[in-house]
C-alpha cells in the first residue's frame, strides 16, 4: 500500500467541480424542453442544494475529526470494515458506468462514428489505471491544468453562442408542469456524486473550510444555469431535435468564420470522465486499504469494462446505469447516511 500523500483541499474541491461537470456535458435529453426558464433555474437551485445537503455529515467529519469514512472504518471490526468496503465499492463501479456508457456513445455517435464504445472504454480506462496509481495528489495537480482548458473552452463555447441568442425561442413564465420540475430536479441532485467521493478522499485534504463545498456547488450552478441559457434561447429546436444538445451548442458557437468547437468541447468531456474515473478507483483501494496497488486498480478496471459490455449488449443493464434516481438513492446511503452513523458513533464517545 502506498503511504497516501495530502494535498489542498481547494485542489479536492476543484477537482469535484471539474468532474460534475461531465453531468451537463453528457446530458441527453435528460431535461425537459417544455419546463419555462425561470423553473428551470429553480429546478436547478433545488437540486444543488440537495447536494449540499448530502455533504454535511462528511463535511462534519472532516471538520471535528479531521477524518473520513474509510479511516473511521478501520477503526471498526473487519466484517464491519468489509461490509462499509463492499458498498462503497459497488457505489463507485456504478458511477463510473453512469458517466462511462453515455461518455462512450456520444463519443462514437457525435464524434468519431466508426469507432467501437468498447474500443473508447477501453482506452479511456488504461489512461485511468495509470493516473489511480499515482494517487489523489497527483489528479488534483492534474485538475489544475483541465481548469484551464474548462476556462477556455466555456468562453468560446458561451462568447460563441452570444449572437445566436434570440429571447424569444424560450419562455419567462413563472408556471409550468410539476411534475417535469421535480422529475428535473432530479437530474440536477446527480452531481451529488462528489459528496461520496469527498466522504471517502477528504481525510488527506489539508486546510480545510466549509465554503470550499459550497464554492464548489455554485461553480456548478453556473456552468450548468449557462449551458441551459444558451440551449433555451441560442440553440433553440435545433439542439431539442439532436442527442446530447450540449455537444450540440458547441457546433452551434462562432466567432464569425471561425466556426464550431466540438473538439475542445469533446477534450473537455474527456477529462472530465477520466478524472471521475480515476478519483473512483481511488476511493475504492483507499476503502480496502489498497491504495496504490496496481492489481486492484487493474481488477477493478477490468470489472468496468465487463460492465460496459454487457450493458452494450443488454439495454435494461444500460437503462439501470445511467437512471438519475438509482445514482442519487445510493449516494444517499454512501454521501450521508453511513458518514452520518460514523458521526453519531464517534460524538456519543467524546461525550
Amino acid at each position: 500500500m502506498k503511504q497516501d500523500v495530502p494535498f489542498s483541499s481547494k485542489r479536492l474541491l476543484l477537482t469535484l467541480t471539474l468532474c460534475a461537470c461531465a453531468v451537463i456535458l453528457l446530458q441527453n435529453h435528460d431535461l425537459s424542453a417544455d419546463l419555462p426558464f425561470p423553473l428551470q433555474m429553480g429546478s436547478l437551485a433545488a437540486g444543488l442544494a440537495v447536494c449540499l445537503l448530502l455533504f454535511v455529515p462528511s463535511i462534519w467529519l472532516k471538520l471535528r475529526l479531521d477524518s473520513d469514512v474509510p479511516t473511521l472504518a478501520r477503526k471498526r471490526s473487519r466484517a464491519e470494515q468489509s461490509v462499509v468496503a463492499a458498498v462503497y465499492t459497488l457505489y463507485f463501479l456504478f458511477v463510473a458506468a453512469y458517466f462511462l456508457l453515455p461518455y462512450t456513445d456520444m463519443f462514437c455517435k457525435k464524434y468519431y462514428t466508426e469507432t467501437s464504445p468498447a474500443f473508447v472504454a477501453l482506452l479511456l480506462l488504461a489512461c485511468c489505471v495509470y493516473a489511480a496509481y499515482k494517487g489523489v495528489n497527483v489528479i488534483t495537480r492534474f485538475g489544475i491544468f483541465l481548469f484551464v482548458l474548462a476556462l477556455v473552452t466555456n468562453a468560446l463555447l458561451f462568447g460563441g453562442c452570444i449572437s445566436e441568442v434570440d429571447l424569444r425561442n424560450g419562455s419567462f413564465d413563472v408556471t409550468g408542469n410539476m411534475d417535469v420540475f421535480w422529475r428535473d430536479m432530479l437530474y440536477y441532485t446527480t452531481p451529488c456524486f462528489t459528496a461520496a467521493l469527498f466522504a471517502c478522499l477528504s481525510g488527506d485534504a489539508l486546510r480545510f473550510r466549509p465554503r470550499h463545498v459550497v464554492a464548489s456547488l455554485a461553480a456548478s450552478g453556473v456552468k450548468y444555469a449557462l449551458v441551459m441559457f444558451f440551449l433555451t434561447f441560442a440553440a433553440g429546436a435545433y439542439a431539442e431535435r439532436q442527442a446530447y444538445p450540449t455537444f450540440v451548442l458547441s457546433r452551434v458557437a462562432h466567432f464569425g468564420s471561425f466556426a464550431g468547437i466540438e473538439s475542445l468541447y469533446m477534450a473537455l468531456g474527456t477529462m472530465s470522465v477520466f478524472m471521475t474515473v480515476s478519483l473512483l478507483l481511488c476511493g475504492v483501494t483507499k476503502m480496502w486499504g489498497k491504495g496504490g496497488s496496481l492489481r486492484v486498480i487493474a481488477v477493478l478496471t477490468a470489472v468496468i469494462l465487463g460492465v460496459q459490455l454487457l450493458a452494450l449488449r443488454y439495454p435494461f443493464i444500460t437503462a439501470v446505469l445511467t437512471s438519475p434516481l438509482w445514482l442519487t438513492g445510493f449516494t444517499v446511503l454512501t454521501a450521508t447516511v453511513i458518514p452520518l452513523v460514523y458521526a453519531l458513533r464517534e460524538r456519543r464517545q467524546h461525550v
